[in-house]
């Protein structure tokens, strides 16, 4: 009689144990093991791009250090296209300056990149004295111009006038694109939800 009533105690005392920590070890499976943090962001403040559309790995270029050889591969890159850097661009530069510093920790998950259709990355240099760390994004395989294809949103688009800031994934797809009104405070918490649900980069 004894030892069923020690298996019940045992019973119980597992059951009890399964019953508190399984909700633990299933939020940690899916928070590491699978893509429902993404799937079900439906709270997205930028736009989603669909599908996303693959830029190629791209060479990235440091103004400021000609040893640096970076490229889009292997990051989360935050994004803007203008012909040269003017003002908007500017301001720009400074808003993912912020959301790259916010991100704290995942901050070395993450870089800039400016694509710039009639600037070089040496024309630039005095602009963003402030900003090092700031890149070019410049690859002899392919112009400007058709690269500039893969970030118009529509047949009537006009990427260079739209001056929207872009994420683009650590394998070179571009997937979000967020208005020149939006709220840094949004692409940094649209950012960090990729970040989170992401396993690459």
């Amino acid at each position: 009689m004894n030892d069923d009533v020690k298996k019940n105690n045992k019973l119980t005392i597992i059951l009890v144990v399964v019953m508190f920590t399984s909700p633990l070890l299933l939020s940690w499976f899916v928070f590491n093991y699978t893509d429902f943090l993404e799937i079900r962001g439906t709270s997205n403040h930028g736009s989603l791009i669909e599908p996303a559309r693959p830029l190629g790995d791209l060479s990235l270029i440091d103004p400021f250090n000609d040893d640096r050889k970076d490229s889009l591969h292997g990051k989360w890159t935050l994004a803007y296209v203008a012909r040269s850097c003017d003002e908007q661009c500017m301001d720009n530069v400074y808003r993912m300056r912020q959301i790259h510093t916010a991100m704290d920790k995942h901050s070395l998950r993450i870089q800039k990149a400016l694509l710039l259709t009639e600037q070089s990355a040496n024309e630039l240099k005095e602009q963003i004295v402030d900003f090092r760390g700031q890149q070019v994004i410049k690859d002899e395989t392919i112009s400007a111009m058709e690269l500039l294809k893969q970030f118009q949103l529509n047949e009537a688009d006009n990427a260079l006038e739209a001056g929207r800031i872009y994420i683009i994934d650590p394998l070179g797809n571009l997937m979000m694109s967020f208005p020149p009104e939006a709220n840094p405070r949004d692409i940094f918490k649209d950012l960090k939800k990729l970040l989170r649900g992401s396993r690459i980069g």
